[in-house]
């Protein structure tokens, strides 16, 4: 079977996806009083990745403060930034946060726009 190759617009698409999943995550931890590390879904390029990238509501809100930055586990990163969709903007020992550049960083900032209206 052909692997569809990665373009900014299907990098953006997937980590959308993502993103969608972890605001309803973030809605129920909140609506429980969950504290600490909270599991999140890791926001990488990868359509069929499961891993868990664990963050504090505060932490996961800082991310969301900025309309092009996603999350994901650690070399998780390496695909949209060799498609040339993303650029790294911190790394630490679990997780890596990227932001979005060019067309992707566009979708990733209208979509972001269209949740909020």
């Amino acid at each position: 079977m052909a692997q569809t190759p990665l373009t900014a617009e299907t990098i953006a698409a997937t980590q959308t996806t993502f993103r969608e999943a972890n605001e309803r995550i973030e809605a129920a931890a909140d609506e429980m009083g969950l504290v600490g590390p909270i599991p999140f879904i890791c926001e990488c390029a990868d359509a069929t990745c499961l891993e868990i990238v664990r963050l504090t509501m505060l932490q996961y809100e800082e991310v969301r403060e900025h309309p092009r930055r996603f999350f994901s586990v650690a070399e998780h990163d390496t695909a949209a930034v060799a498609a040339g969709a993303s650029e790294v903007a911190f790394v630490s020992l679990h997780q890596v946060l990227v932001d979005k550049i060019g067309v992707a960083g566009e979708i990733a900032e209208h979509h972001h726009d269209d949740q909020l209206a």
